[in-house]
């Protein structure tokens, strides 16, 4: 028998949520686990699935975890291989809180590490969607983490912020809920005199004038990069709140009091056929390929990226990496590369019959193939 919960407004309906919880939120300031703090976050998932709500979590923590485990045990060894590890040993710890927790709650939880990979490969897509799929018809959360200890540039998701949108798409969520360590976004630094909260983010609002800057004090993600996966999500129609770990019911009250965090408006209509949104939400952070006036024409009409038309090459991809697409600065359209940023660099401006004689082989014509293209049309 299902208990109820009363969302709030702005949610239409709450079937399947993806939370994302930062380091900052399940360690404290010495890397320890927060078990007072796990278990409110476990009693409110609970509480959510109760009333019949999916739901999938998204946990850092583990390399906090894990430095402070190699503090006490192995202080001696800090080159940066070993520490590159920490997460191995952190992971364990904490999937292990979770796992007890949610076991005295008559609940099992389930532990999935990902990579870039997982998202941008579309079998490997589709095979996480099933599995994730197969987990929350059987009533069990599935815990999901970057695979920190395995991840590098290539491979990388970028941060748990990035995962929990990717993720969010990949699982057709109602919501993304942003647990952190401050009450939603400010108009400013919430430290300083005359600091205001936002509770409600118009979907394509521009952030001029609002500092984003800081990181989180334990992970790699700061409100920055929440505010990139919050951008990412709701340009696919899904809502997103960003909120703090000090409220009574951490995850319950952002989802019923509109006065608790910030909402962020999703696109009101948004229609694509599944591959179209897949592209958008695996968008790699930071990376970008700037156009020239004549290849932003020919985009927005669908057609193909040319060598010709590439003026800049911003942040590391690969092959199959979706990456963003500039003109004067914006973001107008994502689309996946058909080569890496260095061989991008090397063709830039040129012809595409010229593209065998400057890398000494050649793929395709294109930089990026109409087929895997998304315009954002609403911002031309």
């Amino acid at each position: 028998m299902f208990m109820s919960i009363n969302i709030r407004k702005e949610l239409k309906e709450l079937n399947r949520v993806v939370i994302k919880v930062g380091s900052n939120v399940v360690t404290g300031d010495d890397g320890q686990l927060s078990t007072r703090v796990l278990r409110k976050l476990v009693e409110d998932i609970c509480e959510l699935m109760n009333s019949g709500v999916e739901v999938i979590l998204i946990s850092s923590g583990a390399v906090s975890v894990g430095k402070n485990y190699l503090n006490i045990y192995s202080p001696h060894h800090k080159d940066l291989g070993f520490m590159h590890s920490t997460s191995s040993i952190g992971q364990p710890k904490l999937i292990n809180s979770y796992s007890r927790l949610f076991e005295e709650n008559m609940r099992l939880c389930s532990q999935i590490l990902l990579t870039h990979d997982d998202f941008r490969k579309r079998k490997r897509f589709l095979h996480t969607k099933e599995n994730l799929d197969v987990l929350l018809k059987n009533k069990i959360v599935p815990i999901l983490n970057e695979n920190d200890s395995i991840s590098f540039t290539e491979i990388s998701v970028g941060d748990n912020d990035h995962l929990a949108a990717a993720t969010a798409q990949m699982v057709d969520a109602d919501l993304l809920l942003v647990i952190t360590s401050t009450d939603g976004l400010y108009n400013k630094d919430p430290h300083l005199e005359g600091a205001k909260k936002l509770p409600f983010i118009p979907y394509g609002k521009k952030m001029n004038g609002i500092s984003l800057k800081g990181v989180s004090g334990a992970g790699r993600g700061g409100m920055s990069s929440k505010i990139k996966a919050v951008k990412k999500i709701t340009k696919l129609g899904i809502p997103a709140i960003i909120s703090s770990k000090l409220n009574e019911r951490i995850i319950i009250d952002p989802i019923e009091n509109e006065n608790v965090g910030t909402f962020f408006e999703p696109k009101k209509v948004f229609c694509p056929n599944e591959r179209k949104g897949w592209l958008i939400s695996t968008l790699k952070p930071d990376c970008s390929i700037e156009v020239d006036d004549g290849a932003f024409k020919a985009l927005i009409e669908s057609k193909s990226l040319l060598p010709t038309g590439v003026t800049g090459v911003n942040g590391v991809f690969y092959p199959g990496d979706c990456v963003a697409l500039k003109y004067n600065d914006e973001i107008f359209a994502t689309g996946i590369s058909e080569y890496d940023y260095q061989d991008v660099k090397k063709l830039m401006g040129s012809q595409s019959q010229d593209i065998e004689n400057i890398l000494g082989y050649k793929k395709t014509n294109e930089i990026v193939h109409t087929l895997n293209l998304v315009v954002e049309k609403e911002i031309i």
